[in-house]
């Protein structure tokens, strides 16, 4: 019972819309435990299994019903899982950024070195090993300029993309970013980066 009450504490905690995987709790309990204690509050409807040993904690809106789970998320547990971490591709960073309003239509997320598709529902998923590695768990702005960069590509960087991303970067980001220079593949796009961190 205490194994539950505290996996059922951290699915809340995480808020609803949360993708998970069994490792997230091998903190608590021993894997075969867990498997158990999901499989039963799956069957209590309190979390949905989008594919084997995946699962979702589902959110809904008052006149759309349940929401699906965001595919990014998807991506992140799957890489969490293997004890890696998942970003979005250049299209979907744009959108993050603001500086586009499409919609990705393909859900393609890098990783540090997990090769992985796979379909949840309709979504197709497909996680592919980055040029750009990080080690860090959180989602870092500098990161997703280079991303959008990369996808916007030589020519096609406007000055108003490069005063929008220099806008959104603080001093510690841009700092982050200048770092990055010499390790960059295309004269273009240490232009762009060089222009965004005004050096």
């Amino acid at each position: 019972m205490f194994a539950i009450q505290k996996i059922l504490k951290r699915i809340r905690g995480k808020g609803k819309g949360w993708v998970f995987t069994p490792k997230d709790f091998l903190d608590l309990d021993n894997r075969s435990n867990i498997d158990t204690i999901l499989q039963q509050i799956t069957d209590d409807g309190i979390i949905l299994r989008l594919d084997r040993g995946i699962y979702h904690y589902p959110n809904s809106h008052p006149k759309l019903g349940m929401l699906n789970p965001d595919p990014m998320k998807i991506a992140q547990a799957i890489a969490r899982q293997k004890g890696d971490i998942a970003f979005p591709d250049g299209a979907r960073a744009l959108n993050m950024l603001g500086l586009s309003t499409q919609v990705p239509a393909k859900n393609i997320f890098y990783t540090n070195f997990t090769k992985k598709d796979v379909t949840v529902g309709q979504q197709k998923i497909s996680l592919i090993p980055s040029q750009i590695k990080s080690k860090r768990v959180t989602l870092p702005l500098d990161y997703l300029i280079l991303q959008a960069l990369r996808y916007l590509g030589d020519g096609n960087i406007t000055k108003d993309t490069i005063q929008k991303c220099s806008d959104l970067t603080s001093d510690i980001e841009k700092r982050r970013l200048k770092k990055t220079i010499p390790t960059l593949k295309g004269s273009w796009l240490v232009d762009a980066v060089r222009e965004i961190v005004g050096s």
